[in-house]
């Protein structure tokens, strides 16, 4: 029988090496299961981002069933600190990457979390896929005002 510890040591190593390529890469963020054999995968470009910059979030559609065509809508809400909301709306087809790209405004947010809430309707019912959040970086922004405050002393 294999001792605990070294069970323990072995999924202390390789558990998180595997989150931390998933989290580096920042493509695969969540795996929906609509039903046994339709899935939706939501991926998000960049999991931090500066603000001006452009965000993509990605779907693919997936039935493993058949090769019947699935149409669908995925609709969202791009939510700000500041409680105001940004909606999207998209008409997929199941095989076929869609993807949806805004760029952040600074006026509305230049640092803090961005919060995604993501809907599928399918055969008459909507139901909630994914909340997802991505991350500002605003230390380019805090280097570029110190740089312009600089300049002018």
């Amino acid at each position: 029988m294999t001792p605990f510890w070294i069970i323990y040591s072995i999924i202390l190593i390789v558990v998180p090496s595997s989150l931390m390529t998933i989290e580096s890469k920042g493509e695969l963020i969540e795996v929906s299961q609509i039903n046994s054999n339709l899935s939706l995968d939501v991926q998000l470009e960049k999991k931090i981002i500066n603000s001006s910059n452009k965000q993509t979030i990605g779907f693919f559609l997936q039935d493993i069933s058949n090769n019947k065509t699935i149409d669908a809508k995925i609709e969202g809400n791009i939510i700000y600190l500041s409680g105001m909301a940004e909606s999207f709306s998209i008409n997929i087809t199941n095989n076929q990457l869609y993807n949806y790209s805004w760029i952040i405004n600074p006026k509305i947010q230049f640092y803090g979390t961005i919060l995604l809430d993501i809907y599928m309707i399918y055969n008459g019912s909507k139901s909630n896929v994914a909340n997802l959040s991505f991350s500002i970086d605003d230390n380019n922004d805090r280097k570029n005002d110190r740089i312009n405050s600089n300049s002018y002393n």
